[in-house]
């Protein structure tokens, strides 16, 4: 009976080996972080110059960047931890992460790191529960057709290793399409992801303010961007373009008008169908990203979320679509008859005219790579070893995509986005659920943004673009399954909060 009576084992209790060896791990970690700091000290200036340029803004003669940094990113993985803790489990930090990585292109390997997350959920409580959740979507056929497309780059391209990174980078663009029609399968999990999104890009919106602000203090531009766009000359004098967490402005204000059309157009839903907090939460967010759409200074960008703007109404409400039709057309006439439209667009026009009228010539040599090789184009990404004496791009996603990869990439990856329109057209004229319809409707205004802006700026491998796909084909699956009535019966991914 003694034996029976021992005091339990506590997990924290180790014996002499396991001691030895966490102590040695310890040790080693800390010899790390101490060559690190030490390495920072004696080579952080070369290695801030070689990074920054030899007079950074604000980091300039900064001792120990590197050390700050490294704290910094402790510091975040230390309140990760505390959030996954906190929230239950990692679902709602993943989809935190992968929200804001839509948002922010400037946050190197988050949205890899956050489908590694997905896959892991995945895999782990599929096994546990015996079902991977994966719904197979007839796109698969046409993701292969465009992995093929792009891999034909490999006949035209003198640099083979760069391709191979660049494809295995950008094909986990794709993995969105894939997934989340297997991890969103309910409307909970829809407007948990977009009120994510709408959160993520409000902080790009306080990221653009900080630019002004800095920009303002410093007498410096100071954005993401290269100089050459980070900049419009307006009748009031030079203003910055900004950028937020994104690279370029028209990606920026791309992802803003979309997310600010879509929590518009579910703000305006009717009474009795959304809450009054909730209308509240996305009329702000709307006012907030389209004031973020306005500052970035790009032109496509206000008129793409101006047209979707007007668009809402006749929509949503058709009873007074014909009056608010008339409305605008009067509107119309009375700005063109007054010759104040003509003045608005000559100032619009003006804004870096220059810049505008020079992507003519990169678009006829985008049109003369395209003519000189129609059937596969002269590779993607590759128009910078064509003939192009400017060393440009091409500011249109059509011609990217016809001038890198031909007209078999055209059928492909338009034959892909055709079928994601098609797709949601058959739910909004025939949805199982109102709740569907809504959604539908939200997503192609969104679609639309993009369709507008890429005759101005590439957007074919902006990540932003391939998570509202994801999201699309989630929306058509669900409303396939309603309409079956094969909704979920375990939620492996984000389960309901008990």
């Amino acid at each position: 009976m003694s034996e029976l009576n021992h005091a339990p084992i506590l997990t924290t209790d180790f014996n002499a080996k396991t001691s030895l060896w966490r102590g040695l791990g310890l040790v080693l970690v800390g010899w790390l972080v101490a060559f690190f700091v030490k390495n920072d000290g004696v080579f952080s200036r070369r290695v801030q110059i070689d990074i920054l340029g030899p007079n950074p803004s604000l980091v300039n003669d900064v001792p120990y960047l590197g050390s700050i940094a490294l704290i910094a990113v402790c510091l975040l993985l230390i309140f990760l931890v505390w959030l996954a803790i906190k929230s239950g489990g990692l679902d709602r930090l993943v989809l935190g992460c992968f929200a804001l990585s839509l948002n922010a292109d400037v946050v190197p390997m988050l949205f890899q790191f956050s489908i590694a997350g997905f896959f892991y959920i995945m895999v782990d409580r599929g096994l546990r529960l015996r079902r991977i959740p994966f719904r197979l979507t007839p796109l698969v056929v046409v993701l292969g057709l465009m992995m093929i497309s792009y891999a034909v780059s490999f006949l035209q391209t003198t640099q083979p290793l760069s391709l191979v990174t660049n494809m295995l980078f950008r094909s986990t663009y794709l993995i969105p399409i894939l997934l989340l029609p297997g991890l969103m399968v309910s409307r909970r999990h829809l407007e948990t992801l977009f009120n994510f999104m709408l959160i993520a890009a409000v902080i790009t919106v306080g990221v653009e303010l900080m630019q002004f602000a800095l920009s303002a203090i410093s007498g410096n531009i100071i954005t993401f961007s290269p100089a050459v766009y980070n900049h419009v000359n307006t009748p009031f004098g030079v203003m910055p373009r900004l950028t937020g967490l994104m690279y370029h402005p028209n990606h920026q204000s791309n992802l803003l008008a979309s997310q600010a059309v879509m929590a518009l157009w579910f703000a305006t839903q009717p009474k009795g169908t959304i809450d009054r907090r909730r209308r509240s939460f996305l009329f702000t967010a709307y006012v907030v990203l389209a004031f973020g759409t306005v500052i970035t200074m790009s032109r496509s960008g206000w008129l793409s979320i101006a047209i979707a703007t007007t668009l809402i109404p006749l929509i949503r409400f058709k009873k007074l679509a014909p009056w608010y039709g008339l409305a605008v057309a009067g509107l119309g006439i009375v700005a063109y008859a007054t010759g104040f439209a003509e003045f608005a667009y000559q100032i619009v026009h003006d804004m870096n005219g220059d810049s505008a009228d020079f992507r003519w010539h990169i678009d006829d040599i985008a049109l003369e790579a395209f003519f000189s090789r129609p059937w596969f184009g002269v590779g993607s990404s590759m128009l910078l070893d064509f003939f192009n004496p400017y060393q440009l791009e091409v500011h249109d996603t059509y011609l990217q995509v016809a001038s890198g990869m031909g007209i078999f990439g055209l059928l492909t990856y338009g034959g892909f986005a055709c079928a994601i329109v098609i797709r949601l057209i058959h739910v909004w004229m025939k949805p199982a659920d109102p709740a569907y319809r809504e959604w539908a409707i939200a997503l192609l205004l969104a679609l639309m943004i993009t369709s507008i802006q890429s005759f101005f700026a590439m957007f074919l491998w902006v990540k932003f673009l391939w998570g509202i796909f994801g999201l699309a084909e989630a929306v058509v699956l669900n409303n396939r399954d309603k309409k079956r009535h094969q909704g979920a019966k375990d939620f492996i991914f984000l389960p309901p909060q008990r």
